[in-house]
């Protein structure tokens, strides 16, 4: 039997939380430039895989913006709201 790998989604969802408090909270305002993955890891005393996980996270989000070469970028200061698990009724209105 193969051996699955193993995630340690707790440690990243721990980070998420402190990234997201991090824009919540307006120390990150929409625009600025968050800090490295390293300076992150030295901070939250996390190794960068575990930050590079989380802030990929956040951008699939649409709270962070990636760029490459540039860093890394607050895009919004909520989630954008999805309108795909809306649907409309199958009965005309009478």
């Amino acid at each position: 039997m193969p051996l699955a790998s193993t995630r340690r989604t707790g440690l990243v969802d721990q980070v998420i939380s402190q990234l997201r408090a991090q824009i919540d909270s307006g120390e990150w305002g929409v625009g600025d430039r968050i800090p490295t993955e390293s300076e992150l890891s030295d901070q939250l005393e996390v190794g960068r895989n575990t930050v590079r996980e989380a802030v990929r996270a956040l951008a699939h989000a649409g709270l962070l913006e990636i760029r490459q070469g540039a860093g890394t970028f607050v895009r919004a200061s909520s989630e954008p709201v999805s309108y795909t698990h809306l649907t409309l009724p199958t009965t005309p209105y009478v």
